[in-house]
């Protein structure tokens, strides 16, 4: 198994807050070399990794449980299958086919906490800190 094939990427530079007080930034996943929804995908950045976090804590051992991680932008989700073996399959839809992984579940997490810990700091740093989804964040990103 491998994590190489999945990585997740967020430009912190790229941040921004809405009078909502949702934060956009560019967010995306490279999948085996294909950026995915596409490279540099502006989107609800902490809300998304928040979502990602969630879901792979909640397939951690289990061999019989799936979760599908909506992008909030577009028609676009990462199905995730809990494998049973320490292992998740990943799989996304890019241009009409359909793109899968599998990658050690531990791997994933500590990658996903590092850029939620990065996010965390930068909207932090932006004055953000109070924002409940950063919060979120910050407490995954340190479990």
């Amino acid at each position: 198994m491998r994590l190489l094939g999945f990585e997740v990427y967020c430009d912190v530079h790229s941040l921004d807050r809405a009078r909502s007080g949702a934060i956009w930034g560019d967010i995306w996943v490279d999948m085996s070399g294909y950026a995915y929804p596409e490279s540099h995908w502006n989107d609800m950045a902490v809300a998304l990794l928040v979502e990602l976090l969630d879901a792979v804590e909640s397939l951690d051992g289990a061999s019989d449980k799936q979760a599908r991680v909506r992008f909030f932008d577009g028609p676009f989700w990462i199905d995730l299958a809990g494998r049973g073996d320490g292992a998740l399959h990943l799989s996304v839809r890019i241009d009409g086919v359909e793109r899968q992984e599998a990658v050690d579940l531990g791997e994933l997490r500590e990658s996903l906490k590092r850029v939620g810990g990065e996010l965390a700091t930068a909207c932090v740093g932006r004055g953000w800190g109070d924002e409940q989804e950063v919060r979120r964040l910050q407490a995954k990103s340190k479990e």
